[in-house]
């Protein structure tokens, strides 16, 4: 299989963090995308692949990042949308929704729109 160009959401830690691991050892263009600078940087320096920073709580910031992403990255073959979380209290993001809501439910149903001028014709069927 050729390489594909990867952009990972939620890629600071967790199991985001261990996919762009395991898919930059297959051989692929991985692209980390985090919450948290510090972290975010991290997982990717100690890849060394390309990372944006961008906090799914913000419909600004996501809209930004598909910009970055579409500016430094031509070609996106593969979103990983795994950006998510579960907040103790109940408070609203500035777009006025609770935020587990609005990180775990419209992240994946607003956000592929903005995707789409980066992917490739195949990624978006």
């Amino acid at each position: 299989m050729s390489p594909k160009t990867i952009v990972i959401t939620g890629a600071s830690d967790g199991i985001g963090a261990a996919a762009a691991r395991e898919l930059h050892g297959r051989g692929h263009r991985v692209v980390v995308v985090g919450r948290s600078p510090v972290k975010t940087a991290a997982v990717a320096g100690e890849l060394g692949v390309d990372h944006h920073v961008a906090d799914f709580t913000c419909f600004t910031e996501v809209r930004e990042l598909a910009a970055a992403l579409d500016a430094a990255h031509p070609r996106i073959d593969v979103l990983v949308n795994n950006a998510g979380g579960v907040f103790g209290d109940r408070a609203k993001t500035e777009d006025g929704f609770e935020q587990t809501v609005q990180i775990n439910h419209w992240r994946r149903s607003c956000s592929p729109p903005c995707w789409w001028t980066s992917c490739s014709p195949r990624a978006r069927r």
